[in-house]
């Protein structure tokens, strides 16, 4: 649950129930607005002992607020019981706020939570309604992620009037979570949150406008939105002024967006500056600031910051040089995931930096960072394939895995892989261009954004320029068949049948730098 929203609510309806007529509430009211909570609390409280509901819902915010008395949360949950037993929705949320984050500080009961939020949800309070949806959307404290009820409830505090329920509809139209997707709806209910003034209705309208370049309109939302501090917005907003996109191009309003954006945490921010002071672009070239930022990204859990980082340390870039620091940050970008980092790892096992070299993980973190299209180290994988470093020797892995960092624009690999096709029969390089286009149809099939069939030929069509003729028989020397061996596994989707263990290549080129 969003919990400066439950504490929003827990404290705006302290003065509920007060224009009622009857005896105490006057002097209860008076006493409050002039701050001797001591007297409020007294008057309230003769009320509450008599059983009304609404002086026994403010008695137990008093002294959860600890106005009047010691706080006492205890004492509190009391209060907000009697209440809550006679049907008072505001108690009720409260109880399921409590129980939420702990009445004690140590108790925290999540079924108790849900229940109470639920039955103020149920009376119709727009703000439960509105966290008993974000349960739901988040799957929290013990319900099933379900975005179908995360859609109904915020709708009907959305229908009420209440900004975050307007947000949360938004958003999931937005999405097509739970709903249809409908962006003209998803419009609809942003703008009305953002007219009571919420910051991030403000900046997904901003995010839509620019996805659509309609750039000035984005700049107007992402402006409002970075006023009231919201840092993604401040970082949306320093793109614009970088790109000149909606203004005229300032690149010194995007450094101050980006470090004030950066100074709130927001980790893209951070990883932008250490970009713009380790390249000098937008920024005076300082790699001792880059590093900095690089480090609190990094510290934050960003895989492209821990490269970054780790590299940095690896060569001694704006850092003292520190190959244990270096191993520990690559090796968290490539545990992540990241292919910069698992390539680095692989540069790191490959020339034994900051440890002794073990050709075996080299191949293993090139073939991680390869697989997702990285072509430095599809470089390098093919390398190792054609040299018999790390992996068993396999000029057609190779050929392909050179193939594919070409496709990928390494000029290099295209060098090697024509240097590695003077030593292989046309039935190997047929086998490799084969093994090339299979591997580019199936990563397109296996990308979350999947691609269609005219789009898959494309591509391949992109590998296949790169390849070329096989060898005439009569070219290839002799001894590029002196041996065959049996070949077991699948590799790429294809069972290789045989291969031919050609004569050493020569001059073929690693890809050992980031640079």
């Amino acid at each position: 649950m969003n919990r400066s929203a439950t504490r929003i609510v827990v404290g705006c309806c302290l003065l509920a129930g007060l224009g009622q007529a009857r005896g105490g509430w006057d002097d209860g009211e008076a006493a409050f607005m002039r701050g001797d909570y001591n007297r409020a609390l007294h008057e309230w409280q003769q009320l509450a002992e008599q059983g009304d509901s609404s002086a026994q819902y403010n008695v137990g915010l008093m002294r959860f607020k600890g106005q009047g008395a010691a706080q006492d949360n205890e004492a509190a949950v009391r209060w907000f019981m009697q209440a809550a037993a006679q049907e008072d929705a505001r108690a009720c949320y409260a109880l399921g706020y409590l129980y939420q984050h702990g009445h004690d500080g140590r108790h925290r009961d999540a079924s108790q939570a849900v229940h109470w939020i639920t039955q103020a949800a149920e009376q119709g309070l727009a703000e439960a309604q509105f966290n008993l949806g974000l349960l739901y959307r988040k799957g929290r404290d013990g319900l099933a992620q379900d975005n179908f009820q995360a859609a109904e409830w915020f709708r009907q505090a959305a229908e009420q009037g209440l900004a975050g329920g307007q947000l949360g509809l938004g958003y999931l139209y937005d999405t097509g979570r739970g709903v249809p997707q409908d962006h003209a709806a998803a419009m609809r209910w942003y703008r009305a949150a953002a007219a009571q003034g919420n910051a991030r209705a403000r900046l997904n309208l901003g995010l839509i406008y620019k996805s659509v370049e309609d750039y000035t309109e984005a700049v107007r939302w992402f402006t409002l939105a970075a006023e009231q501090g919201l840092s993604k917005a401040r970082f949306n907003l320093a793109l614009m002024y970088a790109g000149g996109l909606g203004v005229p191009r300032d690149p010194l309003q995007a450094l101050q967006l980006y470090r004030t954006s950066a100074d709130q945490g927001f980790v893209a921010a951070q990883v932008s500056l250490g970009m713009m002071y380790l390249a000098g672009e937008g920024a005076p070239r300082d790699p001792v600031e880059a590093a900095k930022w690089f480090t609190l990204a990094a510290e934050q859990g960003d895989a492209g910051a821990q490269a970054r980082l780790g590299n940095m340390y690896k060569d001694g870039v704006g850092v003292g040089q520190d190959h244990t620091m270096a191993l520990y940050w690559l090796g968290k970008a490539a545990e992540q995931g990241n292919p910069e980092g698992q390539f680095s790892l692989g540069v790191v096992y490959k020339k034994g930096i900051g440890a002794s070299p073990d050709e075996t993980q080299a191949a293993k973190w090139y073939q991680l960072a390869a697989e997702q299209g990285y072509a430095k180290a599809q470089n390098n994988l093919g390398y190792m394939y054609a040299t018999g470093n790390g992996v068993p020797q396999d000029y057609v892995l190779a050929h392909m895995w050179y193939n594919q960092a070409g496709a990928n624009g390494l000029e290099l690999a295209v060098e090697n892989r024509d240097r590695l096709a003077e030593g292989m029969t046309a039935a190997q390089v047929a086998e490799a261009q084969q093994l090339a286009r299979q591997w580019t149809v199936r990563q397109m099939n296996t990308a979350e954004l999947k691609f269609s069939p005219r789009e898959q030929e494309a591509a391949v069509a992109r590998v296949e320029y790169l390849t070329v003729a096989a060898p005439p028989a009569a070219d290839i020397a002799p001894a590029v068949h002196r041996k065959t061996l049996s070949y077991g596994p699948r590799h790429h989707g294809v069972k290789r049948r045989h291969k031919h263990l050609a004569l050493p290549v020569r001059r073929l080129v690693t890809t050992s730098t980031q640079e």
